[in-house]
């Protein structure tokens, strides 16, 4: 699999740029959920873009403070536009694990897989339900049958399938969004 991404990559100039837009629009150091709503014109109607960004908040919410400070904001940047392929994996093994437990459940997957299943529809030609994909998932990632996904088993399966590496990082093209909604933040 090696280390290739299929997302694009901001330059450094492009992400001071969202750097600066995080000053001016948060003079008080603090990026609130419905902030980060506004600064990516998420509509209240679009359910799946609004759990994905929920989601996305509170993953990188390190202090869980229901604010994302600058650092934590630097961090989400970096990790979303410029972050290796292991660093996105564990970042979207952390995203599922909502119990935080270190194990996938199916119904964790499930979840998220609906989500993510309903922003890539509009984008890609995906012929299987989200129950299709999560078993096909654990069909291929449960190595022990436990109906658990280890972190290690996900980190294997991910890079042993590329399918399975497509459906597990995450990749609903957040470097595309963020680059598409830059202009509006500046």
């Amino acid at each position: 699999m090696g280390q290739a991404e299929s997302h694009n990559e901001m330059d450094l100039e492009q992400i001071q740029e969202l750097c600066m837009a995080f000053m001016k629009e948060c003079p008080s150091g603090a990026l609130h959920l419905h902030e980060l709503k506004r600064i990516f014109c998420i509509p209240a109607s679009c359910e799946e873009e609004t759990l994905y960004i929920e989601t996305v908040f509170h993953s990188f919410d390190t202090n869980r403070d229901n604010a994302l400070d600058f650092m934590e904001y630097t961090a989400a940047l970096h990790l979303i536009l410029r972050g290796n392929l292991e660093d996105r994996l564990k970042w979207s093994f952390k995203i599922y694990d909502k119990d935080g437990n270190g194990k996938l459940d199916r119904e964790e997957v499930k979840n998220l897989i609906r989500i993510i299943y309903k922003i890539k529809i509009h984008t890609t030609a995906i012929n299987m339900t989200p129950n299709e994909v999560c078993d096909r998932i654990f069909e291929l990632v449960d190595q022990n049958h436990d109906g658990q996904i280890s972190f290690t088993e996900f980190m294997e399966g991910a890079q042993k399938d590329e399918w399975v590496m497509n459906m597990l990082k995450l990749d609903v093209n957040a470097s595309g969004w963020v680059m598409q909604n830059c202009v509006k933040m500046t």
